[in-house]
């Protein structure tokens, strides 16, 4: 599968990159509104017990590998910011 251009969020803790839309994620973690059904601003829960607060402009743009899309996130090597090449295409 050819790499895409996703949002994502990053979890300050352990920099674990998750694409918006995938939650909840297979790991465990979960993206959620702050505000039901208000996509302005998102709370992230991550599974290494990280968490973090987003608002919908503070969003970047990161290119993301195949495997990594289907999980719905990954690490930095299969979620780079936009611009920058891929480390791995498995």
């Amino acid at each position: 599968m050819p790499p895409r251009l996703r949002h994502c969020v990053e979890c300050p803790r352990c920099s674990t990159r998750y694409l918006m839309g995938f939650s909840p994620y297979p790991n465990g973690s979960n993206l959620k509104p702050v505000i039901p059904n208000f996509s302005q601003e998102w709370t992230l829960d991550c599974v290494c017990g990280g968490r973090s607060q987003w608002n919908w402009n503070e969003l970047n743009l990161y290119v993301v590998s195949g495997q990594a899309h289907v999980r719905g996130y990954g690490s930095r090597d299969e979620v780079v910011p936009a611009g920058e090449r891929l480390r791995t295409w498995r």
